[in-house]
């Protein structure tokens, strides 16, 4: 039961990140749209945040794919965000291209989102060894709850061998970077240790 609950704290961490926020210069959306229409990329990324924000889904799409065509790589992750909760199938494997541009290019989010796919299994083919690389790179960029995920996967030997000293290594890095759960599981694994070595 212990493990099942552990399994679904990577499950609840990576479910609840929201879309990539950048500050968007004061402008309206009309101003941005076409400053976009004007091949001002970054405009066409800005204007997609606002039109998300304000409801109008299809027109948000329009602006993050001519950003991500364009080699603005945080609209890619927002359009595989909007893709992976989409009914539509192909929609659901486009965003796993979308999430693997966008963490190539070194978005980090990118990196967790592609993870969790593999975690999953749902739109793509489930890959605990695939998940862990990404969610190791993912970790290596500063990202806590992917460094939290490591440690859930080495303390409880997800396709790999069992290590408590790696996983407390993964719990105290998401804890140094502020994550709560990482500092929970990082004293609660060791007083666990501690205790193991008083009673040997």
């Amino acid at each position: 039961m212990k493990k099942i609950t552990l399994i679904l704290s990577i499950i609840l961490i990576f479910s609840g990140l929201g879309f990539t926020q950048t500050d968007i210069p004061v402008r309206s959306i009309k101003q941005l749209e076409s400053e976009c229409s004007n091949n001002d990329f970054l405009s066409c990324f800005f204007a997609g945040q606002l039109l998300q924000d304000t409801g109008l889904m299809i027109s948000a799409v329009t602006a993050y794919k001519k950003a991500c065509d364009n080699k603005i790589y945080e609209a890619c992750l927002n359009l595989g965000k909007i893709y992976k909760n989409d009914y539509n199938k192909t929609m659901q494997k486009e965003a796993v291209k979308l999430f693997n541009t966008a963490c190539d290019n070194s978005i980090v989010s990118g990196c967790f989102e592609l993870a969790a796919l593999y975690y999953q299994g749902n739109i793509t083919r489930k890959s605990l060894p695939k998940a862990r690389k990404l969610y190791e790179k993912a970790c290596s960029m500063q990202n806590a709850p992917s460094c939290f995920n490591m440690g859930i996967i080495y303390q409880q030997g997800l396709k790999v061998k069992k290590d408590a000293k790696k996983a407390l290594e993964y719990f105290n890095k998401s804890c140094r970077l502020n994550f709560d759960k990482g500092c929970i599981e990082y004293e609660k694994l060791l007083n666990k240790l501690t205790d193991r070595l008083k009673d040997n």
